[in-house]
């Protein structure tokens, strides 16, 4: 079940008193004290009371969800009346609670309690006629529910409630703070009265069984066996409703047992209910908002605190069969609120004709107020925040033209950086190149005198070599021997001339006589290279004219004389 309350933070009323229909005795609550109320009541009394709960009827009704909500009251009075074959002409209180531990995708499940009104006047006209209204009638089973809305237990634990009143018993399980399961025992303290003395032979009065019960007298240890089969026959009556909840809950396991009884009882029972049960027990007098050894003082209490709350939260669904309820307040009234309404455009009414002039007289000097407000002091501004403006834009427009300025200062850095990166590799290419051909030249014989690396317009790095060789044979196993490693688009040589230093020119100046077979025999060591030429589409390599001028260098035209000299050309990329 779910109850949507309101929580009240405000202190309880001081005129609210509880009325034991027992005794037909009416207590207050005096400096922490429930006592007899001696003065004479009056409809200004908050009087709350109590009806055994086995005087209440119960239904559980399902509504369809497709039902109006406004309309789910009527409903519910309807089916309840139907399912306990009331008498439409019969009058009955009826209070009702949703099932939230129940789903159902089409229904709702509500536990209705309905009490004859009849029963009820029976038992509190005498009450009525002197207090013209009952604020609160409800049961012992519902009271721990004020006690979860006052902070007086936690909302997360699941607690028993078993109190054993003077003329009915109650077992009531709480989970979450919703009544889950109540339950009517048959334990009552005049029934363990009448047994007890039957068992003992005693002939105890009320007060006499209280004293024994409480362990006030010295015959207690002479009757120990007959107390204990007492407490046998109450605890067989709680594990039979223990036994039921922990079969039908079983996702709901008991944490605590608040035990009560309406007169003063010996500890010892809380102990014999802890060691039955397994369960934590602690007494339900410990629950009341004053201290009593008392159960019926802490029932007393804690349903004067129900009646304050329910008073302040009228609307909130609590529990509450009274038959003689008191009239709410006009303003809360739904014929009290017409009037009001009405009262209160009337007076507008009458006052629209002033509210006129002194609204209009209002707005012409806040009107006054407000241009005043503008001139002197929203235009400056204004006009201010203008020209610091006009002064961010030229700012703006100024490092705009700094930020485009450094950028091209950045770009040509990194094209130059660019550049010489290209340079550096290009240089590391041509060295690893020239080694290459020095080492090759080294194992075939020849000299190379001058090594010169240049690019041409397709972008083709090549290597011209100035050598010397002894024979026209060593020449060609350098070109083979170049040709072999085939990491060269080509290799080319169209010339060799033979050095005769010493001549008048200091220079070579004589050709080879068989230099047409030389050359056939070269050309056919460069085959290889330079079809590769022609097949990459190369672009061709012009014919240099081997010789070179010695008038400088004597020593190496002395140490040449007679070699052949060419120029050869290899070409990389």
């Amino acid at each position: 079940m779910k109850f949507n309350f309101k929580r009240n933070v405000k202190q309880r009323a001081t005129n609210i008193v509880y009325y034991d229909s027992d005794t037909k005795v009416i207590y207050n609550n005096i400096g922490g004290n429930i006592v007899q109320y001696t003065k004479k009541a009056d409809a200004k009394l908050r009087v709350s009371t109590l009806v055994s709960f086995d005087s209440l009827l119960k239904a559980n009704i399902d509504v369809p969800k497709t039902i109006d909500e406004l309309d789910i009251e009527d409903f519910i009075i309807e089916q309840t009346y139907k399912q306990l074959n009331i008498q439409s002409d019969s009058s009955y209180e009826i209070s009702y609670f949703k099932i939230e531990t129940n789903f159902d995708a089409d229904h709702w499940s509500y536990d209705v309690y309905a009490i004859d009104s009849a029963y009820l006047e029976k038992n509190y006209d005498d009450l009525l006629a002197k207090t013209q209204y009952i604020d609160v009638i409800t049961s012992t089973a519902f009271l721990p529910i004020v006690l979860y809305k006052k902070g007086k237990l936690d909302l997360i634990g699941n607690h028993i409630f078993v109190f054993i009143g003077n003329n009915s018993g109650i077992f009531a399980f709480y989970s979450k703070g919703e009544p889950v399961y109540i339950k009517t025992l048959n334990s009552n303290i005049h029934r363990l009265r009448i047994e007890f003395n039957q068992e003992t032979s005693l002939e105890l009065s009320s007060s006499e069984f209280e004293n024994f019960i409480a362990g006030k007298v010295q015959e207690v240890s002479e009757h120990r066996q007959s107390i204990d089969t007492m407490l046998d026959k109450i605890s067989r009556d709680i594990e039979e409703n223990i036994l039921y909840i922990k079969r039908v809950y079983s996702n709901l396991d008991p944490t605590v047992i608040y035990y009560g009884m309406s007169i003063e009882y010996d500890n010892d029972f809380l102990s014999f209910f802890r060691d039955t049960f397994l369960i934590e027990t602690k007494p339900f007098n410990s629950l009341a908002f004053i201290e009593t050894i008392k159960g019926s003082s802490a029932i007393a209490d804690i349903a004067m605190y129900y009646a304050d709350y329910y008073i302040a939260n009228v609307d909130s669904k609590l529990p509450n069969f009274s038959y003689a309820k008191r009239p709410k307040p006009l303003n809360q009234r739904e014929s009290g609120q017409f009037v009001l309404i009405v009262g209160g455009i009337f007076v507008l009414s009458l006052l629209y004709p002033v509210y006129n002039f002194a609204m209009a007289g209002f707005f012409s000097f806040r009107g006054d107020m407000l241009q005043k407000e503008y001139d002197n002091v929203v235009f400056p501004q204004a006009e201010e925040y203008r020209t610091r403006e006009e002064q961010l834009k030229k700012q703006i427009e100024n490092l705009q033209k700094q930020k485009t300025s450094v950028n091209e200062e950045i770009a040509s850095v990194r094209n130059n950086m660019n550049d010489i990166h290209s340079w550096q590799i290009g240089y590391i290419q041509k060295s690893k190149v020239i080694d290459d051909i020095l080492k090759v030249a080294n194992n075939s014989r020849v000299s190379v005198v001058k090594s010169t690396a240049i690019a041409n317009n397709n972008q083709q790095l090549i290597i011209e070599l100035n050598l010397f060789a002894k024979t026209q044979d060593d020449i060609t196993d350098f070109i083979k021997n170049l040709n072999e490693k085939k990491i060269y688009k080509s290799v080319v040589t169209e010339k060799v001339d033979r050095v005769n230093f010493g001549d008048e020119n200091n220079a070579i100046t004589s050709s080879l006589r068989n230099q047409n077979q030389q050359t056939t025999n070269i050309q056919t060591a460069t085959t290889n290279v330079t079809q590769r030429q022609e097949d990459t589409n190369s672009t061709k390599i012009d014919s240099i004219s081997a010789k070179i001028d010695f008038s400088e260098n004597p020593d190496l035209g002395k140490k040449v004389n007679r070699y052949l000299n060419s120029i050869v050309k290899v070409v990389i990329r």
